[in-house]
């Protein structure tokens, strides 16, 4: 294959990544209340009014991931002057930009046509496609889990001290985008446990091989404590908030089901494949299909001459494994860490099926044309005639609101409990009429109900903001963008 072609095929892949990324970007950018939260929390960044120690609360609960999404996107927030699509920009963005990073670390690890096997499969990825049109933090998350996998192997085979600290700040990284990341460290110890006994060392020397790797393991984990040190500084003014949450998660929370564990383990299997490929799969097939992965990578591939092929070998078997434990729903955005890791494997395993040039490229391109059909087919922003356009209903809302001059202070909720009202509030705060905060215990002179519901019983809501408001009595009700807003005074 000429040079010319060799840099043009990557270009031009790149060019429909960033296409499928950005058409009509601005009309199906997601911005309801967690959106809206974020930006308010970025906006205070930018002016220098309160630099966060923690980042979002956790689907589980009170438990808190780390500030570093906040920091790494704020420049696209001043960038776009306050305009909300700047974070889901940023986010598609640094989404190309770890592509074209992770096409360049398989091409130097492998072959080029591996390489742009692999780089397809990221680009063409509804589920890549979609985490990077909105701003979220476990968005970024398949790239940035791929790199600190990349990281620890260069540590571990080059011994390299800056690596080392890359591994342990990508690793920060990962956990403060999303708590699933945790489960990273697991196949790390696995990975450096069974290279150190495979290359001739005795289960009782591996102490020994330990000592002697100190070095970069304490880099490592210097690096890690460094980036995560905001979090860990939040938990230590605030009486261990954090870690008692978790604790508190695990031990009252029933988080995990054992019982259950091979059903659960065929079902999240089988989900991250549909997830894949886009199309329902056969829980018994999707099995199949792992097993005859898992078969043909040791077979094919050794580990002295492969490790970083391990590595994510081991990172895909352990995390379905312990998410297996989990009793959570099988969103897509639950398998980020390990998403590159299995295109990884695919991309060399169908690169590798047969010595037969003209019956390994039949393949390839059967297997590619199949996997850009699927997902292509279920982007449905490509086929639609018209946008949600959230960003601008948000807007419009907060205008409504604030052509009724609020008092300050005034509150606003939103109903059903649900629901939530960041991303109206962010307009009310950039347009300079900023509401109190959400939880705060101060009684407000005015409050705006939004029902997102046809109907919401207001007064007498057990809702606490309501049942707090004093002497309530309705002085307006309006409709604007499908969401009906009641004006809350007191009697």
């Amino acid at each position: 294959m000429s040079f010319r072609i060799r840099l043009i095929l990557p270009i031009i892949i790149i060019l429909f990544a960033a296409y499928l990324r950005f058409y009509r970007f601005s009309e199906f950018v997601t911005f309801l209340g967690d959106q809206g939260r974020d930006a308010i929390i970025i906006k205070r960044i930018i002016t220098l009014e309160h630099f966060p120690a923690i980042g979002a609360p956790s689907s589980l609960g009170q438990i808190f991931l780390g500030p570093f999404y906040y920091y790494l996107i704020a420049p696209f927030l001043l960038f776009f002057n306050f305009n909300p699509v700047g974070p889901a920009f940023g986010v598609g963005f640094l989404s190309i930009v770890g592509a074209i990073f992770a096409f360049k670390i398989v091409k130097k690890e492998f072959d080029f046509i591996t390489a742009l096997i692999f780089l397809i499969f990221i680009s063409f990825s509804a589920v890549n496609v979609q985490l990077a049109r909105f701003s979220w933090n476990p968005n970024l998350l398949p790239v940035f889990s791929f790199l600190a996998l990349y990281f620890f192997d260069k540590t571990l085979t080059q011994k390299n001290k800056r690596y080392a600290a890359l591994f342990g700040s990508f690793l920060s990284f990962s956990i403060q985008l999303h708590h699933l990341a945790f489960v990273l460290i697991i196949p790390t110890i696995l990975s450096y446990l069974s290279s150190r006994i495979y290359f001739g060392i005795s289960l009782n020397k591996i102490l020994k091989q330990v000592q002697n790797d100190l070095k970069i393991i304490l880099i490592a984990f210097i690096s890690f404590v460094f980036f995560s040190l905001p979090l860990l500084i939040f938990d230590l003014r605030h009486n261990f908030l954090n870690t008692k949450n978790l604790l508190k998660f695990f031990s009252e929370g029933n988080p995990t089901d054992q019982e259950q564990f091979i059903s659960r383990f065929l079902e999240t299997n089988n989900f991250f494949y549909t997830h894949i490929f886009q199309t329902d799969f056969n829980q018994y097939f999707a099995f199949i299909l792992t097993v005859v992965l898992i078969y043909i990578t040791v077979k094919k591939f050794k580990l002295k001459n492969y490790f970083f092929i391990y590595i994510n070998l081991v990172t895909f078997i352990s995390y379905l494994l312990i998410f297996s434990v989990f009793n959570t729903a099988r969103n897509f955005h639950y398998y980020n860490p390990v998403y590159f890791s299995f295109y990884l494997i695919l991309s060399l395993l169908i690169t590798s099926i047969s010595k037969n040039k003209v019956f390994k490229y039949f393949i390839i391109i059967f297997v590619l044309a199949l996997y850009i059909f699927f997902n292509l087919k279920s982007l449905s922003y490509l086929f639609s005639t018209r946008g949600n356009n959230q960003i601008k209903k948000a807007e419009i809302i907060a205008d409504s609101i604030l052509r009724d001059n609020p008092q300050i202070r005034f509150q606003t909720i939103a109903l059903p409990y649900l629901e939530t009202d960041g991303h109206i509030r962010y307009y009310l705060e950039i347009k300079g009429k900023r509401p109190l905060p959400a939880d705060t215990l101060q009684e407000p002179l005015e409050l705006f109900v939004l029902c997102f519901e046809k109907d919401c019983q207001v007064l007498g809501s057990p809702q606490w903001q309501i049942a707090a408001f004093k002497r309530a009595k309705v002085d307006k009700i309006w409709k604007v963008e499908g969401v009906k807003i009641y004006k809350l005074i007191h009697k």
